[in-house]
Parts: C-alpha cells; sequence; structure tokens
C-alpha cells in the first residue's frame, strides 16, 4: 500500500515541474547554509587544534587535595598514589615534594630555581625527552629542568634582565640558605629535560631523600610515615582519555586540572558557535518551509475534486493524508540533495581557494587565521553532517506539509466533488 501512495506522490510532484524546482531551490539555499556555515566551524576547531599541536601538556593533570570544610583534608599520600595509578588511561604519573631555598650562582649571576624531590624510579617516566644529557639522580647528582637555564640575572641590576647560560659546560656553585646561614651543595647535573611547559622546567630535580634532608637542615619536622605529596602530576595515555582519568580522579576525592581543561573550553566554545551558525542557517530552512507549506496548500486547492473522487472510491483519511506528506517530504528531500551537492561544491572551491592562496604565500592576506595545519581545509564536511542535513532537509518538507495534508484529508467528499 505504501508503495502505491509513494509512487502516486511522485507522479503528483511532476505535474507542476517548475514549481517544484523552485520549492526545492528554496530547501537547497536552506540545506547549503546550514552544512557550510557548520563546516566552517568544524575546520577553524581542527585549525585551533592544530596550532596547539601535540603538546604533552594536554594531557596532563595536576592532582591536589580537595578542601572538605567540614572534615579534614585528604593527604596524598602512598595509598592514594596508588590508587590513582589504577586508574585505567594512567600512563605515567610524577609526584614529589617541593621545597625552597637553592640558590645557583654563575659568575656573580644568580637563580632561584624551586626544588622537587621525586623517587628515582620515577625518572624514566620524567625524562621521556632530555634537552641535554642522560637523567641520573643520587645525593650527589641532579636533573634541571629546561628552563633553569634562562633565568640567570644579575641582582645588583636596577631591572631584572633574565641572562641564558649553557650548564652542560658552565660549572655553577649551588648552596643552601638556611636559618643558620649558607651551606654549600656539592651537586653535578648530569642533563636538562626538554621543555615541557610545566612546572619542573624552571626546577631543580631532586632525590626525594635529599629534599628531605634539605627540609630537616631548615629546621622542619618531616614524618616518614605520614609523608604527603605536594605535586602529583599525572599523563594520560591520550587525549580521548584524559577527561575520564580527570573524572575518575575526582571521584577518589581529589580534585584534578590541567591542559585538557584548556581543550574542553575549546570544544564547548566551537559547539556554542556551530548552534549559532547552524541556527542562522536554519533561518533560510524556516523560510523555505513556509515555501513548501505554500505550494502543498495550492496543490491541494489544484486537486480538490480530484481528491473528493479520491475519497468517493474509497480512499481513506489516512491514504490522503499519507499521499500529501510523502509529497511533502519528497519536496524537502530532494531540496535537500540538491542543497547537499551545491554544499560540497561550494566547500571544495572554498578548500581550493584557502590551499592556493597558502602555497602561493599569500592566504595570511585574506585569512586571519593559520589554514596550512590542516591542508588549506578550511570547510569540513563529513559524513555524519551530510546525513544531517538531508534528514533536517526532508523533516522540514514533512512538516510544512502537515497542514496542509491534515486539511486535505479532512475534505467531505460531497463538496470536494463540487468544486469546480
Amino acid at each position: 500500500m505504501l508503495y502505491e501512495l509513494t509512487q502516486l506522490a511522485l507522479r503528483n510532484l511532476t505535474r507542476a515541474r517548475a514549481r517544484l524546482i523552485m520549492t526545492a531551490g528554496g530547501v537547497l539555499v536552506g540545506t547549503a547554509a546550514v552544512i557550510l556555515l557548520i563546516a566552517i566551524t568544524v575546520g577553524l576547531q581542527a585549525i585551533a587544534e592544530a596550532g596547539i599541536g601535540s603538546s604533552t601538556s594536554l594531557l596532563e593533570l595536576y592532582v591536589y587535595p580537595r578542601y572538605n570544610p567540614n572534615g579534614e583534608t585528604p593527604r596524598i599520600d602512598q595509598e592514594a598514589i596508588q590508587a590513582i595509578r589504577a586508574i585505567p588511561g594512567v600512563n605515567t604519573m610524577i609526584y614529589g615534594v617541593q621545597a625552597y631555598g637553592i640558590v645557583i650562582t654563575v659568575d656573580k649571576l644568580i637563580n632561584y630555581p624551586s626544588v622537587f624531590g621525586i623517587d628515582p624510579a620515577l625518572l624514566p617516566g620524567l625524562a621521556e625527552k632530555m634537552k641535554w644529557g642522560t637523567p641520573v639522580l643520587d645525593t650527589k647528582t641532579i636533573v634541571i629542568g629546561g628552563r633553569v637555564e634562562d633565568n640567570f640575572f644579575d641582582p645588583k641590576a636596577s631591572d631584572y634582565i633574565p641572562i641564558t647560560y649553557d650548564l652542560q659546560t658552565v660549572k655553577p656553585r649551588f648552596t643552601f640558605q638556611v636559618s643558620a646561614g649558607t651551606r654549600r651543595l656539592n651537586y653535578t647535573i648530569s642533563g636538562a629535560v626538554a621543555i615541557q611547559d610545566t612546572f619542573l622546567d624552571g626546577t631543580l630535580i631532586l632525590p626525594l631523600s635529599e629534599v628531605i634532608r634539605l627540609k630537616r637542615l631548615n629546621g622542619e619536622q618531616v614524618d616518614m610515615n605520614k609523608l604527603s605529596y605536594d605535586t602529583v602530576l599525572v599523563r594520560a595515555a591520550s587525549r580521548d582519555v584524559t577527561n575520564d582519568v580527570a573524572n575518575a580522579i575526582r571521584n577518589l576525592g581529589f580534585d584534578a586540572s590541567g591542559g585538557g581543561d584548556y581543550l574542553n573550553q575549546l570544544t564547548g566554545f566551537f559547539g556554542t558557535m556551530r548552534l549559532m551558525l547552524g541556527g542562522v542557517g536554519g533561518v533560510a530552512l524556516i523560510v523555505a518551509a513556509f515555501g513548501v507549506a505554500n505550494t502543498m496548500t495550492m496543490a491541494i486547492l489544484e486537486r480538490t475534486r480530484e481528491i473528493g473522487i479520491m475519497k468517493a472510491i474509497g480512499a481513506t483519511d489516512r491514504a490522503i493524508l499519507t499521499v500529501f506528506l510523502i509529497e511533502a517530504g519528497a519536496v524537502g528531500f530532494f531540496g535537500g540533495l540538491a542543497g547537499v551537492g551545491t554544499a560540497l561544491a561550494l566547500g571544495q572551491v572554498i578548500n581550493n581557494a584557502v590551499a592556493n592562496g597558502v602555497g602561493d604565500g599569500t592566504g595570511a592576506q585574506f585569512l586571519p587565521i593559520d589554514v596550512s595545519k590542516i591542508q588549506g581545509n578550511l570547510v569540513i564536511i563529513d559524513p555524519a553532517l551530510i546525513l544531517f542535513g538531508m534528514i533536517l532537509a526532508t523533516v522540514v518538507g514533512i512538516g510544512a506539509g502537515v497542514l496542509p495534508a491534515l486539511r486535505a484529508s479532512q475534505m467531505i467528499p460531497v463538496h470536494a466533488l463540487r468544486t469546480e
């Protein structure tokens, strides 16, 4: 039954081809606008994420105790470390105790780095990429962060001007400031960790036992049985699992934040932009819906006597309703199909223009963004967006035809047959 009604509806559409083409043209414009505007936001998001690159900071989460005003704030102790390590998606962890008071001196220039003590067993996870040297930690050998060499300054100068020293070739002097005075530290630098955009970049990395010794030298009471870690850095296996790891850490009673939060904000921003621009294109579809409704109303007025004859020979109200809804849906479908084709063609034209501009160096002159990192693809139309456009156009067509179709199905056969 449905097949026969569909055939009838499609034959009816071919009676007024010019009107069909013009009505479907409105749907074409609306569908193409929605697809292109959304596709541009997808391309802009891809450009923004490509600009971020594969920085490991996006995989890293800082874990810290969640303040509890009604009770004891949980400590990040060894038990908590084991629980975090067991979370699926955790790749590596770096945790330790922070300290201050070490001064590096080279040629009367000084540097006040922070100090971070870790278990030497964690060093392979920390030093995945060395700027220079070999990572070794013991009581006399330390590792430095990648920016420690860049932070020397003259304490007598009126303005702070950072000066860089190559500590691979220059032997610095280390001293530790305590309440009783200054103590000389005989450290040798084994290597520098490459800059990773984390707190470690400007830090001296020492064995945990050495940092505990320095704290005790400074009069601090440290109980190894109740040791809490000041800083815990968790690196997820990939961007895809970073949020899951962060949520699992929060479920343990701790807080977690990191570069992945920026990526979430970026995704939220472009999601909002997609809704806004998609809504702008949706206005054109709404206008097209009025065109479909007008076309269907005119078709019913022209075929009133025919509707009366159909009902007189046994056609049900449901059959009449179905025929006109199929006609309205077909107008939306064919308009959407043409709109998808138009969007694909225009998208290719835009991408070719952008790619050619990038290739000859003129791209930056008419675009305030760097599209070279995604090969000039400013407009990205994926299959899901094509399917969405087709479904949206068809639904708009059917929705616009509901009232005319209901009117046709509710006609009284006697009155319809009297219509000239």
